[in-house]
């Protein structure tokens, strides 16, 4: 624009508000001496500017914003001049009838300033667990409602004082327009309660107490940004088997929480990348290698190379490892060098977040709570990840719209600090909702060119967890203002995802004469993992889709997973699968590796079945009687069905050498003979391939027999792991070379709970890139059944955009 006074109006769409984006515009205009107004809408941010830098202004919106902000889109408009005098930052306009939306911003962890504040004893904020500013705290756990302003929020019920006001409309100070702010004169307040007073303790005595029950061996839930965690301290042996008795009641690993880098690296060895994941501002639990030895209590994280780690992201954490006691004013080092903080929930139940559900459900775990009065709207379980290997490149990893995706982490959780994070779809379509399966359930909802999945429901076997994915699923339509015309659940007709869906939706083509207002669709498990990989690369033309995780309906009434299909939007052909193996009373075995593990044995020797269970030692371990009768059932399609599932390969082979033979929690087997492999060990057993009517069966039974021989020439386990790693990585590249030769495809999407192996995921991924494959594998979303929701929500999406409207 010229040197003359002109106007515009802008709007700026993305993730631009409750990331201190007004503020930013007003100091923004200020400097370059421009008039008008900024306002929140549902649409975004709204600039109404005038001056003579505006060409300026609009450059430097984009390449200075603020460093939580993401600008998704921009427009300008030219105006006629208004001969505004001045400018300011308007009341939100919630201008519902519009229809369009804004991006919520993920919480995040507390600015490296507020720290400091909270830990100077000359501050008002001094030891004060709810301080933030525009650059940090909670953000989509306390929004009830858009725009982003203080009383659409769970703050709304705390006025701010005369000093808190001052800075919230104060455009120079940090806190302009930061719709949490709070002090110890008018926010929220922490309180310490027990079993045994009505009464609690609060502030700084409440964290106090708090430290010492903690340091005394008992156990907290400690009530942090989405929800309840369960905390004691991680060194002490005793306290944590008492934990894990009380609400584990199995060997899945706890979560720490840090005070800082040197105290994580008492215990584990860390990467510069884990370092930079650690450090983020989205602070997620990040996987470490342990070290042989270490401070932390064996029971953490048993039978496990890994320990799930995290640093505090909340005021109230770091003040756990830091607060001084009464008489000091700083301390020598943190008062623990980690705790357990484990999500506070009843098995298989979400997150707790109300005081009162936690006093009433947690009681018989913990010895007491530290509790708040702000409220938590939306509950989120911590994110977890593990950092890629170094040599892994992600291929698309960078999108016009939405900049630069972190693609080094691996998700195996997305919730807190990533959720409600959009994923960009290149271009506009219909509205969907994928349900999700039934395992690490999620939903997917399409809008715009986003597809917003939600954070980390559970596994959905009970009210409770229903409950909790409705009520996220009302905020996120409301918050994104999307009615799907479509919902599309998994093809198992047992499943509580899809139950749900058949009773909200309306199949698609109708029932009588009725209009159906919202179409039905079931799309296949497996391809649902390769549509979430096409989803997150812009894919829809036809791809080489490995999909290998434990368990999914498959169209012949048979369990399905280890499955090679050709794919598309329309459709997919399985060229190619695992062998059928019976599972012995099918949860059972799911449950008892070991069962799973005699049933390959009858499959690969036969009527030698007996004599090679017996040399791996079986009979004696499990007796006659029992081996006799898992046999039995095994041969009884009613009582046993037939599974393809990679899952249960190497369950079985985990049970088979010794390693593990029964599941305390989803995936213990397989990750317990994953933790044995070792790089440099190059050997592999053989494995048949079988041609019948067009599609190639991948049988291990080779497989087995030779692992049966290691194991009594003593070869080590670590070599048989190895090299039965190695084994299912030539088969799988095999047989993706097969259907390479048959169509020509180039672009591999590998997709499901298996590759979550990273030994497996790295050979892999290695083999086919030498081959000259463009290898594509989720990046922004979990690979296990996390990811099932978004390619449910894209395959469909892109099926009704391409027929157009009716």
């Amino acid at each position: 624009m010229g040197s003359m006074a002109e106007r515009a109006q802008i709007v700026v769409k993305g993730i631009v508000q409750g990331v201190g984006f007004r503020p930013y515009v007003y100091n923004l205009a200020g400097a370059l001496g421009l008039n008008g107004y900024v306002t929140n809408t549902i649409e975004g941010v709204l600039i109404d500017v005038e001056g003579v830098k505006i060409a300026e202004f609009i450059q430097r919106l984009r390449s200075e914003a603020p460093p939580l902000s993401r600008i998704t889109d921009l427009s300008v408009t030219p105006q006629a001049v208004h001969g505004y005098s001045d400018f300011i930052i308007q009341k939100s306009l919630d201008q519902a009838a519009k229809l369009p939306f804004t991006l919520i911003s993920p919480d995040v962890s507390i600015c490296d300033a507020c720290l400091h504040e909270m830990l100077k004893p000359t501050d008002r904020r001094y030891l004060y667990p709810f301080i933030n500013c525009t650059n940090c705290g909670p953000r989509y756990s306390i929004t009830r409602a858009i725009p982003y302003d203080r009383p659409n929020t769970t703050m709304s019920s705390f006025a701010l004082c005369p000093l808190c006001r001052k800075e919230y409309d104060d455009p120079g100070n940090r806190r302009f327009h930061a719709q949490p702010n709070a002090c110890p004169a008018c926010g929220p307040e922490v309180e310490f309660k027990d079993q045994s007073t009505a009464s609690g303790i609060k502030g700084p005595e409440a964290v106090q107490k708090t430290i010492e029950l903690l340091k005394q061996g008992g156990s907290v839930a400690v009530k942090g940004l989405g929800g309840f965690h369960l905390a004691c301290d991680a060194t002490n042996d005793a306290a944590v088997k008492r934990l894990r008795a009380k609400k584990r009641k199995s060997n899945k690993p706890f979560a720490v929480m840090s005070f800082d880098i040197p105290s994580l690296e008492q215990f584990s060895v860390l990467t510069t990348r884990e370092r930079e994941a650690l450090l983020s501002n989205r602070r997620p639990i990040v996987l470490l290698r342990k070290k042989d030895r270490g401070p932390l209590a064996a029971t953490v994280a048993p039978n496990n190379k890994y320990v799930g780690s995290m640093l505090p992201y909340t005021p109230l954490h770091y003040l756990l490892f830091s607060q001084p006691a009464r008489d000091q004013s700083v301390i020598d080092k943190p008062h623990f060098i980690a705790l357990v903080m484990t999500s506070g929930n009843l098995s298989e139940e979400p997150i707790v977040r109300d005081n009162s559900e936690a006093m009433q459900k947690l009681s018989d775990i913990v010895d007491g709570f530290l509790v708040h009065n702000r409220e938590i709207f939306m509950r989120l379980d911590d994110s977890v990840v593990r950092v890629r290997n170094e040599d892994y490149c992600v291929r698309n990893d960078t999108d016009p719209e939405l900049g630069a995706q972190d693609t080094k982490l691996m998700f195996i959780r997305r919730s807190r600090g990533y959720a409600p994070d959009p994923i960009a779809l290149h271009d506009n379509g219909p509205e969907v909702l994928g349900c999700g399966a039934d395992l690490k359930n999620t939903f997917t909802l399409t809008k715009g060119k986003f597809a917003v999945p939600s954070q980390h429901i559970g596994d959905m076997e009970n009210f409770e967890t229903v409950k909790f994915y409705e009520e996220c699923l009302a905020n996120l339509k409301a918050v994104y203002r999307a009615e799907p015309k479509a919902m599309v659940h998994d093809l198992h007709p047992g499943y509580l995802s899809t139950r749900w869906a058949v009773e909200q939706g309306t199949p698609a083509e109708g029932q009588g004469t009725r209009e159906p207002e919202v179409q039905l669709f079931a799309i296949h498990h497996p391809y649902a993992h390769i549509g979430s990989v096409m989803a997150e690369h812009g894919l829809t033309q036809k791809v080489i889709g490995v999909a290998l995780d434990g368990t999914g309906y498959g169209t012949d009434g048979n369990l399905w997973g280890g499955e090679f299909l050709v794919a598309d939007i329309d459709g997919f052909e399985r060229l190619g699968h695992f062998s059928y193996v019976a599972l012995p009373g099918g949860e059972a075995a799911i449950r008892e590796p070991w069962k799973t593990a005699v049933s390959f044995m009858m499959a690969a020797a036969e009527d030698k079945a007996c004599e090679y269970l017996g040399r791996a030692g079986f009979f004696q371990k499990y007796g006659d009687t029992s081996i006799e009768q898992v046999m039995r059932i095994a041969r009884s399609r009613e009582f046993s069905p037939l599974s393809s599932g990679a899952g249960r390969l190497f369950d079985a082979v985990s049970a088979l050498i010794g390693v593990c033979d029964r599941n305390t929690f989803e995936g213990e087997a397989a990750m317990a003979l994953e933790s044995l492999t070792q790089e440099g060990i190059e050997g592999e057993y053989d494995v048949e391939f079988k041609l019948k009517k067009g599609c190639t069966t991948i049988d291990y039974a080779p497989t087995f027999i030779r692992i049966i021989d290691d194991l009594n020439q003593n070869v080590k386990k670590e070599v048989i792991a190895t090299k039965f790693h190695n084994t299912v990585t030539s088969a799988v590249r095999s047989m993706v070379r097969q259907m390479h030769n048959k169509t020509g495809l180039n672009v591999v999407a590998l997709s499901g709970g298996t590759f979550q192996n990273q030994y497996l995921f790295k050979s892999l991924l290695s083999v086919l890139d030498e081959e000259g494959f463009a290898v594509m594998a989720n990046q922004n979303v979990p690979c296990n059944d996390a990811c099932i929701s978004l390619g449910q929500a894209y395959l469909v999406r892109e099926r009704l955009k391409n027929q157009g409207p009716s």
